[in-house]
C-alpha cells in the first residue's frame, strides 16, 4: 500500500512538472504599427504560442485607444502595451487589467513602475553616443527630433552625457508628425546644421511616412542616420546601438507567461534586453564615411 501511494505521488509530481504554462487571452495594443517593432512581435508570438493573441493598432490616436480599452474591459485578458500611448490609456482607463509593457522609453514617467511588468527599452544614451562616435569619429554635432512627452527624459540624459564622448546633441522637440519636416530642414541646413541625425525610439518619428521622409531627406543631404533600432540599418541608417528587438519579444513572452501563472505584474522587476551594434558599410561608402576597423570588428552584423 505504501509503495502504491509513493508511486501515485511520483506520477502526480511528473504530471505537475509536465503541465504546460497557463494559456491566456492576450491583447497587444500597439501605439503605432511600427515596422521596426515587428521582430519583437514575431518573437513574442513564438514565445507565447499557447496564448490567444489579438493585435490592435491605435495608429497614434488616443480615441482609438479609448475604444480598444472599452472593448476589452470586463474580460479576463492580459494587455501587452507597446509604446507610451498604449501604456497610458491602459493604465488610465483599465487599471484593473494586468499590464505588460514594451517600447516605453520612460516607464517611471508613464506611471508603470510598481504597477506593471515590462521590458526596458533603454540602452543608456551615453552608450549609444559612444558607439556612434566609434563608428563615425568625425561627426560631432548630432541632431535628434522627438516628442518631449514620449522621449524627453532620454534626450535630456543624452545631452548630459554627450560631453563625455565629445559630442554635441542638438535637439528639436515636436508635438506632431506635421512639425517633423521643418525640424529636419532646420537640422540639415542653416545655423543648427548637424553632422548626423539620431532616430530615437519615439512613435512620432517611427511612423512609416515620417520615418521614410526623415531617412530620405537626411541621406539626400549627405548626412548619416544613427538609430536606436536595428531594423533601420537595413533601411539606410549608418549605425545602430539599441535593444535587440527579438530579445524584447522573447522577454515579453516570458513576462506574460509569469503573469498568466499568477504573478502580480507590479512585483516583477523590469527585464533588460540585449543591445547590439549594427553597421551599414554600403551607406558608409556612399557617404564617404571611413569606419575604423575596430568598429567593424565590434559590430554584431555589417550590411
Amino acid at each position: 500500500m505504501m509503495r502504491s501511494a509513493l508511486k501515485a505521488g511520483v506520477l502526480l509530481l511528473i504530471a505537475a512538472v509536465s503541465l504546460p504554462a497557463a494559456a491566456a487571452e492576450v491583447v497587444v495594443l500597439k501605439s503605432v504599427d511600427a515596422p521596426a517593432w515587428r521582430p519583437a512581435l514575431d518573437a513574442f508570438r513564438r514565445a507565447g504560442g499557447g496564448h490567444t493573441i489579438q493585435e490592435i493598432d491605435l495608429a497614434g490616436d488616443r480615441a482609438a485607444g479609448e475604444r480598444a480599452i472599452a472593448s476589452i474591459k470586463g474580460r479576463s485578458v492580459i494587455v501587452v502595451a507597446l509604446g507610451p500611448l498604449a501604456a497610458a490609456v491602459t493604465r488610465e482607463l483599465a487599471p484593473e487589467l494586468p499590464l505588460v509593457y514594451g517600447m516605453v522609453p520612460d516607464p517611471a514617467k508613464a506611471g508603470l513602475t510598481g504597477t506593471a511588468a515590462g521590458v526596458s527599452f533603454h540602452v543608456p544614451p551615453k552608450n549609444q553616443l559612444a558607439a556612434f562616435r566609434m563608428v563615425n569619429p568625425r561627426a560631432v554635432r548630432i541632431g535628434v527630433i522627438y516628442n518631449p512627452a514620449n522621449s524627453g527624459t532620454l534626450v535630456e540624459e543624452a545631452k548630459r552625457g554627450a560631453g563625455v564622448v565629445r559630442l554635441i546633441v542638438v535637439d528639436k522637440p515636436v508635438s506632431s508628425e506635421r512639425e517633423v519636416p521643418e525640424a529636419i530642414r532646420s537640422l540639415l541646413k542653416g545655423g543648427d546644421q548637424v553632422d548626423a541625425l539620431w532616430v530615437v525610439p519615439d512613435p512620432i518619428v517611427l511612423a512609416d511616412e515620417t520615418r521614410r521622409f526623415l531617412m530620405a531627406e537626411t541621406l539626400k543631404a549627405g548626412k548619416p542616420v544613427y538609430s536606436s533600432i536595428g531594423s533601420l540599418v537595413a533601411e539606410g541608417a549608418l549605425v545602430s546601438n539599441g535593444a535587440d528587438m527579438a530579445s524584447i519579444g522573447s522577454q515579453l513572452g516570458e513576462l506574460v507567461g509569469r503573469v498568466a501563472a499568477g504573478e502580480k505584474p507590479g512585483a516583477i522587476e523590469a527585464a533588460v534586453p540585449r543591445a547590439e551594434l549594427l553597421v551599414n558599410k554600403k551607406i558608409a561608402d556612399r557617404l564617404k564615411v571611413e569606419i575604423p576597423a575596430d568598429a567593424l570588428k565590434a559590430a554584431a552584423k555589417v550590411f
